[in-house]
Formats: structure tokens, C-alpha cells, sequence
């Protein structure tokens, strides 16, 4: 589980995030940030990732934040609809500053943000090569 709050550069006060991982990345890709509650000045969101194999645990904060904008919808079981919310999300690791580039989802199915996958988690480095390559390669149409 991914651990999250906010942080004050400020104060340096630290405040628990109290809804789920979902809705602070959401809120963040549309630019709703918290303010300290101490000094007013506006927070940056901090996570720990806990990912498998010994991966993560590491502090990050959230430079940015985005959502396709267009996000695509059908009709899942039971007829309720399910909308795909995949995120990129920027971030900078706290002990270097080293850029990383993250791509979790999630599906809403209702009203209901259901955990998809923390999915890929790259340096700036290996970001920056595969789009490279995509943006070197014309591909035919199918």
C-alpha cells in the first residue's frame, strides 16, 4: 500500500492524506492542492510506494499529475458503467531529486474507484528512451 500526505516546504508540517490514493491523484491532475492548515502556504503531496519484489519505499513528491482527456467508458457487468482512469504521474525522489515517471489505474465502476495496477514505474532515463523510440517509429495502420 502506498503510503501518502501532504508536506509544507514552509513549516515543514506534515498533515495525513485522508482519502484514497485515487482522489489525491485526481485531485492533483486538476490542480486542487491543500493548504497548510499552520501557514497557508500551499502543500506538495509525498508518497511511498510499497511495490513487490522489494521495490519502492522510497520518498516521492508529486511534481505533477495527468489524465487522458478523453477518458474512455463502457458498460461492464450489471450493466453499470466502468470508466478507465489511467494517471501519469511525475515524480522526484526526495533523497536526489532523480525524476521518475509513474502510470497507475484505477476503474470507476459507478461511483466506486476500484484498485487497477500501480502498473509502471520508470526513471527519466528509460521514460525518455521509450518515447524516443514511439516518436522515431512510424507504425502502419493496421
Amino acid at each position: 500500500m502506498t503510503t501518502q500526505y501532504f508536506y509544507c516546504t514552509r513549516c515543514h508540517q506534515k498533515s495525513v492524506v485522508h482519502h484514497k490514493l485515487f482522489d489525491t491523484l485526481n485531485n492533483f491532475s486538476n490542480a486542487l492542492a491543500e493548504e497548510c492548515s499552520s501557514c497557508g502556504e500551499l502543500m506538495e503531496v509525498r508518497l511511498r510506494p510499497d511495490f513487490q519484489l522489494g521495490a519502492g519505499g522510497d520518498e516521492y513528491r508529486v511534481i505533477n499529475a495527468f489524465i487522458p482527456e478523453k477518458l474512455e467508458s463502457w458498460l461492464g457487468e450489471d450493466e453499470e458503467e466502468v470508466t478507465f482512469f489511467p494517471f501519469l504521474v511525475v515524480l522526484e525522489r526526495a533523497a536526489d531529486s532523480k525524476r521518475f515517471y509513474w502510470l497507475p489505474y484505477w476503474h470507476l465502476v459507478g461511483r466506486n474507484a476500484r484498485h487497477g495496477q500501480y502498473a509502471t514505474f520508470l526513471d527519466q532515463a528509460q521514460f525518455d528512451s521509450l518515447v524516443t523510440q514511439a516518436q522515431q517509429t512510424t507504425l502502419a495502420p493496421a
